[in-house]
């Protein structure tokens, strides 16, 4: 029986589906007549933790003969690579510059159309959380948008 690097990452988000759900149990569930702040999270993580448990059982039962493929680690990389630069320059340009650099380079989109994409689907949801919904989200060191 062999682990390769998708097991590793599905028991991976398995966990954090688990720490989700830990940390909702923490906030308000219900508040008066609707869902509170761990809610969702609550929701989000327990699909995690079953959606990735039903796969990485899936997994286990199949027999792979694969090495260790170290690029199955690259989103993993680039999702901490976003969050770290959050804290730097804030959400939104670091949501651009992750999209950018995805479409771009992993998903070999075109320059014009990997610019389209990452600057118009952030811009929808500044406007949608930010500019209509009012939510106070992370602007980073700079203090950027």
């Amino acid at each position: 029986m062999k682990i390769n690097a998708k097991k590793i990452v599905l028991a991976g988000i398995c966990l954090l589906g688990a720490y989700w759900v830990v940390e909702s149990l923490k906030l308000q569930l219900w508040v008066r007549r609707g869902p509170g702040g761990g809610f969702l999270p609550l929701i989000a993580g327990i699909l995690c933790v079953f959606f990735s448990l039903f796969v990485l059982i899936k997994e286990w039962k199949k027999e792979d003969n694969s090495k260790f493929d170290k690029a199955a680690l690259l989103p993993i990389g680039a999702l901490l690579g976003a969050i770290l630069l959050t804290y730097l320059i804030g959400m939104f340009l670091s949501m651009i510059v992750f999209m950018f650099a995805w479409l771009f380079w992993v998903e070999k989109m075109g320059l014009k159309k990997s610019l389209l994409v990452s600057i118009i689907w952030p811009g929808v949801l500044y406007s949608v959380f930010v500019l209509w919904l009012q939510s106070p989200l992370p602007k980073g060191m700079l203090g950027l948008l």
